[in-house]
């Protein structure tokens, strides 16, 4: 019985419905223009360069050296030689600190290496930099062609020849 409902259902439908019959024209290209896409790419370069630079170097001169030492130890020496009791030690601490004084200003006076001096130096600085480069590409073309005496286009991957026009006549 089912089988029968759908038999008939079927069948009044493709009864009542539209037909449609469908057919092709084809036109012939009239002319065909590329179609370009530009992108653009940042490629990356290097550019280097010599510097010269200052490079000032500082020595300490406030440093107890060997010689500071040995000059504290016979200002000391002196200073037990001077004084009586009490005193003896004032002037073995008075010499000690008199006799390291002296040898430290012996030492920054005569010696070349200590103080400020002036060294260049030269050193590689490179920057990277990035250079635009615009780049061409095809995409695709527009076929135009000419229908009932209007000029239309259609886009495709190739070049065609001809276009193929679909009419539809329904009733």
């Amino acid at each position: 019985m089912i089988k029968i409902l759908t038999f008939i259902v079927l069948f009044s439908s493709l009864l009542f419905s539209k037909q449609i019959n469908k057919y092709y024209e084809y036109v012939q290209v009239t002319h065909s223009t590329p179609i370009y896409n530009y992108t653009y790419i940042n490629k990356p370069y290097k550019e280097c360069w010599e510097e010269r630079y200052n490079n000032t170097n500082y020595s300490d001169n406030n440093s107890i050296g060997l010689d500071t030492i040995i000059g504290f130890a016979t200002g000391a020496v002196i200073g037990n030689q001077v004084g009586k009791g009490n005193g003896r030690v004032a002037a073995k601490i008075v010499g000690g600190l008199l006799g390291g004084q002296i040898a430290n200003n012996i030492r920054n006076n005569n010696s070349s290496n200590y103080g400020s001096y002036d060294e260049y130096k030269t050193r590689t600085k490179c920057v990277t930099k990035y250079k635009r480069k615009k780049r061409k590409t095809l995409s695709a073309y527009k076929n135009y062609f000419t229908y009932n005496g209007i000029q239309n286009y259609k886009i495709s991957n190739e070049i065609q020849n001809t276009i193929r026009i679909k009419h539809a006549i329904s009733y």
